[in-house]
């Protein structure tokens, strides 16, 4: 990842007040790149997005621990699972705190009229890169992870442990969509930012 580029996109969340608000006020109401105008049923969208979104993911070791009598873990696998828990836990703590962090600076969105400057853009896709590279280390640590803890499992816990996981990924692809039909405009939503 590029020093520069996150230097640069914390650099723009130290523009003054003004400067912000001058950001504000490019592209008035029906104009602009928005293309939500008024007209054939379309209204403006004044839902904010959040600017940047963590995204979801199942972590199959924590699914051990929460269905643990569905599983019927032993003592023994019960007290393994949480040593690989722990680990996991200890291994993915500075990577949440890093992706907390870029959350943080990018909060509240873009501009609720017209399109976000060049610069906002800039910093939003430098921070984007820096999500999917700490998401992409933190599936990896899961990875790991849930294969340690499922080798402690009996055939029938595993595969039972799989449709739990199954079923968990499918919520989360369902959120999304739901989510994504939301801010589109279709029925059957409203759009609104995942809570982590």
């Amino acid at each position: 990842m590029n020093t520069h580029r996150i230097a640069g996109a914390i650099a723009l969340l130290c523009l003054s007040p003004s400067s912000l608000l001058a950001q504000r006020g490019v592209g008035g109401m029906g104009m602009g790149g928005g293309g939500g105008g008024f007209g054939r049923g379309r209204g403006i969208n004044m839902s904010r997005e959040a600017a940047i979104s963590i995204p979801k993911y199942v972590n199959a070791v924590n699914l051990l621990i929460e269905h643990r009598q569905e599983l019927t873990l032993t003592d023994s696998q019960f007290v393994r699972v949480i040593v690989v828990k722990r680990t996991l836990d200890s291994t993915n703590a500075p990577l949440a705190r890093r992706l907390d962090s870029v959350q943080r600076l990018f909060k509240g969105g873009g501009p609720l009229f017209g399109d976000p400057s060049p610069e906002r853009r800039d910093s939003l896709a430098a921070a984007r890169d820096v999500v999917h590279e700490v998401m992409s280390s933190v599936h990896e640590n899961v990875s790991t992870a849930r294969d340690k803890a499922y080798g402690l499992l009996s055939f029938s816990q595993r595969t039972k442990a799989q449709e739990l996981e199954d079923k968990a990924e499918r919520a989360i692809v369902e959120e999304e969509q739901h989510r994504d039909r939301g801010r589109s405009g279709t029925p059957g939503g409203i759009g609104r930012p995942p809570s982590h």
